[in-house]
């Protein structure tokens, strides 16, 4: 094992939150963060919640075969192959060749917990989520003329005048 999965083994007491009650839990940021960063796709999304599922908490990783995470999460062998790239890239796993299988392995590393960290690693979330957020006020504001539109007709109808 290289360096750096041997750091990644000792810092991921808290990952993954596998329990042997028939569930997987999730960090709470790979919803609220990384899902604004453009690679963080559903099917990424899926890739990650299947390797946390098959992590085994005994050897310390996962280790799926593209065509098991393909055919476990109903996607193409290239759009996992594309999703866990996608996880390397936002440093949420270290992918290793098994020595002794010829496999690939995955080392689950912590997920940032801090918006304002992650942003400034990942310059492109942060433009992501000032487009979502500009997108969400101008729903807010088409909702709130549709609410008065409904609301003005009630009123009419109300007194008759339609």
């Amino acid at each position: 094992m290289t360096e750096q999965t041997t750091q990644t083994i000792e810092v991921q007491t808290a990952l993954p939150y596998k329990y042997d009650a028939g569930w997987t839990g999730v960090p709470n940021s790979i919803f609220e963060i990384y899902s604004f960063h453009p690679k963080f796709t559903g099917a990424t999304m899926l890739v990650y919640l299947f390797l946390l599922h098959r992590h085994n908490h005994k050897e310390g990783y996962a280790w799926p075969t593209h065509d098991q995470i393909a055919d476990a999460v109903c996607i193409s062998r290239t759009t996992v192959g594309s999703s866990v790239r996608a996880l390397k890239e936002l440093d949420l796993i270290i992918v290793e060749r098994n020595p002794t299988h010829g496999n690939d392995v995955y080392f689950f590393k912590r997920p940032i917990d801090d918006r304002s960290t992650f942003e400034r690693k990942f310059p492109e979330a942060l433009a992501k989520r000032i487009k979502h957020e500009q997108s969400r006020l101008l729903d807010i504001q088409q909702r709130h003329e549709r609410k008065e539109e409904f609301e003005a007709k009630r009123r009419a109808a109300k007194q008759g005048l339609l």
